[in-house]
């Protein structure tokens, strides 16, 4: 569990947050498409030379030495094959040459969603078969899940509270989850889309709950949970993104026990926006004297970074939520595979810049595929045209394989 102690007020510490503070400052705040144009810059000079030869899932990657606490580090990250996959089971079904392209995405690490759509008596039983496929005989081997269970949740939340029956109902599915888990190496995404809690009515009922559950999670001996903050460009809905409000739903949500945050679980921003906006939370959240933070980003999505406002959905007139596909390398404001996962997160080969990689060698615990630009409206079913764009035409090349 990680500590909500206040910082130490000795003078070494005053330094460290001083300089802290001073790095930040001098980051001047370049526009979301700018962001875009330096990976797209990185990307475009990556080969298969340049790429490890080895990734996360093949081989544990060692922690920095800024970071040297990180849950994610030091282990190797499980890849689930099995029929919870949406992509999984029609990889099964296509011919040998569509898988070779899936491979892209199939054999890297990603985050299983769960919410009510697994029932409260089955949520157990169908965690362990999760964790025994991705584990694959490994104990040591991470599982990653988000925790999408609020109801109601999303734009319904704003409208509709929670009832006593769907509280009930949400701590018996905690209860079981946090026992399918075990001492299972976790890592969890608590509820993604996180600054709907704004606009909920019974905005602290739900936020209680999902303390509740941050907390019941962390508890567990090997799991490290990170409560979804928004994004670079999203804190709450139509009013920006300003990180003290992204802070505040940290606040209200359980940070105390976490091991800290998660960015762009929906959103299309790059990795160097929201390494800045990650930070400014991270310093929000020191002041207030939850200690220092760490925080995950998903670049499942961020091969061509894009704010929210500037994305093109896939239809005329159709939902952000189902954006376009990029369908070349040149393409814009649409969306592609980015960084595979990895707890390497300051490689220069990523493009960040040189302030960019200081940040994310102390503040960022890994680079995780928990967003899922393959499936409709990112959330069901799995698009196998889609998932053959994405895979095509991802600026960063697909895994080696031994």
């Amino acid at each position: 569990m990680a500590s909500s102690a206040r910082p130490s007020s000795g003078p070494a510490s005053q330094v460290r947050l001083l300089a802290f503070v001073a790095l930040l400052s001098a980051l001047v705040l370049t526009s979301l498409g700018t962001g875009a144009s330096s990976l797209t810059q990185a990307a475009s000079a990556a080969d298969t030379d340049s790429q490890p030869r080895y990734e996360v899932w093949q081989r544990a990657e060692a922690p920095y030495d800024e970071n040297r606490s990180n849950p994610l580090a030091n282990r190797v990250w499980g890849v689930y094959q099995g029929p919870q996959d949406q992509l999984w089971r029609r990889y099964q079904k296509v011919s040998p040459a569509r898988q070779a392209r899936l491979d892209t995405i199939a054999l890297r690490p990603r985050t299983k969603w769960y919410g009510s759509f697994v029932a409260d008596r089955s949520i157990r039983s169908t965690v362990r078969s999760y964790i025994a496929s991705s584990q694959a005989g490994d104990p040591d081997k991470l599982v990653q899940i988000a925790v999408f269970r609020m109801e109601p949740w999303e734009h319904a939340a704003c409208k509709k509270r929670t009832t006593a029956k769907q509280k009930k109902s949400y701590k018996r599915w905690i209860v079981q989850l946090a026992a399918g888990i075990g001492a299972t190496p976790t890592l969890v995404v608590m509820q993604p889309d996180g600054p709907f809690l704004w606009c909920a009515p019974d905005r602290r009922k739900k936020a209680k709950l999902l303390a509740w559950a941050t907390k019941r999670l962390s508890a567990l001996p090997r799991t490290s949970v990170y409560i979804d903050a928004g994004a670079a460009d999203w804190c709450e809905n139509d009013k920006g993104a300003d990180p003290e409000r992204c802070a505040g739903i940290l606040k209200q949500t359980g940070i105390a026990h976490a091991r800290g945050f998660a960015l762009d679980s929906t959103h299309y921003t790059g990795p160097s926006e929201n390494i800045r906006h990650g930070a400014r939370i991270v310093q929000i959240l020191k002041r207030d004297g939850y200690g220092t933070k760490h925080f995950i980003i998903d670049t499942a999505k961020s091969g061509r970074p894009t704010p929210w406002s500037q994305m093109i959905p896939s239809r005329k007139g159709g939902a952000k939520d189902d954006a376009r596909v990029c369908r070349s390398r040149t393409m814009t404001r649409c969306v592609a595979l980015g960084i595979p996962p990895t707890v390497r997160v300051a490689d220069e080969r990523y493009g960040l810049s040189a302030d960019d990689r200081v940040l994310a060698k102390q503040l960022v615990d890994g680079f995780v595929w928990f967003g899922r630009p393959w499936l409709y409206m990112q959330a069901d079913p799995f698009v196998l045209k889609r998932g053959l764009a994405l895979a095509d035409n991802t600026p960063w090349p697909g895994p080696k394989r031994d």
